[in-house]
């Protein structure tokens, strides 16, 4: 993916494919440079089988980056969007 920025269409990303069309819908996604909130907790929607990360105070979404963050997707999809990342869903 060196050199191609990351898209906000979840249905670019493979692991999402489980999550329904109207849950696909409500996915909100953090560009490369969006500062983050100390103790969001965040999916790098191009690298999710880190699971949820903690974000700490001064962190951003680095380049090429696109991470999909808990406070912006709500408890219920967020936890359905963990599963998806773990292989679960």
């Amino acid at each position: 993916m060196a050199g191609v920025s990351p898209t906000t269409d979840p249905r670019s990303y493979s692991w999402l494919d489980p999550v329904s069309d109207e849950e696909a819908g409500r996915i909100v996604f953090s560009p490369a440079g969006e500062m983050l909130d100390d103790g969001d907790w965040y999916l790098d929607a191009t690298s999710p089988k880190r699971g949820p990360v903690l974000a700490l105070e001064g962190e951003f979404v680095p380049r090429q980056g696109m991470y999909i963050r808990r406070s912006k997707v709500g408890e219920e999809l967020w936890g359905r969007l963990t599963l998806a990342a773990a292989g679960k869903l």
